[in-house]
């Protein structure tokens, strides 16, 4: 019996300094695990697309596109309040050292990089910008994307893309409310930074305006657990959360490298991003499980997230509703986006 498990969010080799398997790779592993279907989020672009058909075709796995993008930080009542607590999914924190936990607050006062490193993905509160999942439910909605990280790249600074509402708005607002994109917010966006520091009013605000852009039905709340210290806590509070303001919920698992054997190698990249040493002092993450995981390791994290949030039969909702949108994701590389077709430019545009 296959896995129906389905990762929707998952970085590779070409998000650069970040993820550290190639797409083939990444495909492998779920065929290992009996998966169908799999996703590809790279961070600020769709590089690895067609990398990520090609191997999906091989594999017999149907391929799901998106991608995980930062965006300037919303006007509203999360600012001004207390400092988010760090998340994984966040990248490296400022002025980590050794020992200290990801909940913890070692080093936070720190107000300059550790010797020779640079804070090359922070803005002003020392925090990396908040950081959303879109993802392409069909033709139209890849076509919006792809739209928008271009549109990202060339309004921002060469090397720092940070989209905003306005522009996700301007490229991606039509084929969202049409059903053709959806957004996941998960621990690194606004929504759960506000939920994070016990802020659910702040959370709803930006639940909200994201809902205006896009539609009730295309933004969905990303329940994530790492099972570091605080982990399964926090992402409860998003779970019960989502139920409150009746909104989806779907669980990930932040994926970086295929295998936990991997997680060295996001060592490196993190180094290389922060520019710092590869030593100890600099090494944030608490264990290697933003791997590639089978359905059976991603149930046991959503019935450890069901047994804090106290919600019955949460856990296999949230597998169910991760399914549920994954079959809406799921696309043709061929008929629906025309990968390995010939394409010509458009008559207005040659």
């Amino acid at each position: 019996m296959s896995d129906p498990f389905v990762h929707l969010h998952v970085a590779s080799g070409y998000s650069l300094r970040h993820g550290a398997s190639h797409p083939s790779a990444l495909v492998e592993r779920a065929a290992d695990h009996g998966m169908d279907t799999l996703a590809l989020t790279d961070r600020d672009g769709m590089y690895g697309a067609v990398k990520f058909a090609q191997a999906c075709t091989r594999a017999g796995i149907r391929p799901v596109f998106g991608v995980d993008l930062a965006v300037r930080p919303l006007a509203g009542p999360a600012q001004g309040g207390p400092r988010p607590a760090w998340h994984p999914s966040q990248g490296p924190r400022r002025g980590s050292s050794a020992g200290s936990s990801p909940g913890s607050s070692a080093g936070s006062s720190r107000q300059s990089p550790a010797r020779g490193g640079a804070f090359l993905d922070r803005g002003a509160d020392g925090l990396p910008p908040p950081r959303v999942v879109l993802l392409a439910r069909d033709g139209r909605g890849w076509a919006a994307l792809c739209r928008l990280v271009s549109a990202t790249h060339l309004a921002g600074e060469r090397g720092v893309p940070v989209t905003s509402l306005e522009l996700v708005a301007e490229h991606a607002g039509s084929a969202a409310q049409a059903g053709s994109v959806a957004v996941l917010l998960g621990p690194g966006s606004e929504l759960g930074r506000a939920l994070a520091v016990r802020r659910p009013d702040a959370a709803k605000a930006h639940l909200d305006r994201w809902r205006e852009v896009l539609g009730r039905d295309s933004v969905l709340v990303e329940v994530v657990s790492h099972r570091a210290q605080g982990d399964a806590a926090r992402a409860a509070r998003a779970v019960g959360f989502a139920a409150e303001v009746r909104a989806p919920a779907v669980l990930a698992n932040v994926v970086r490298y295929a295998d936990r054997s991997d997680a060295p190698t996001a060592d490196v990249l993190d180094a290389a991003r922060r520019l710092v040493a590869l030593d100890t002092r600099h090494v944030v993450r608490a264990n290697a499980v933003a791997c590639l995981k089978s359905g059976k390791e991603m149930l046991e994290v959503a019935e450890e997230v069901a047994r804090y949030s106290g919600l019955t039969d949460v856990g296999r909702g949230l597998l169910a509703r991760t399914r549920s949108e994954a079959e809406r994701c799921a696309v043709d590389p061929r008929a629906d986006l025309g990968i390995g077709e010939v394409h010509f430019p458009e008559l207005e545009v040659s």
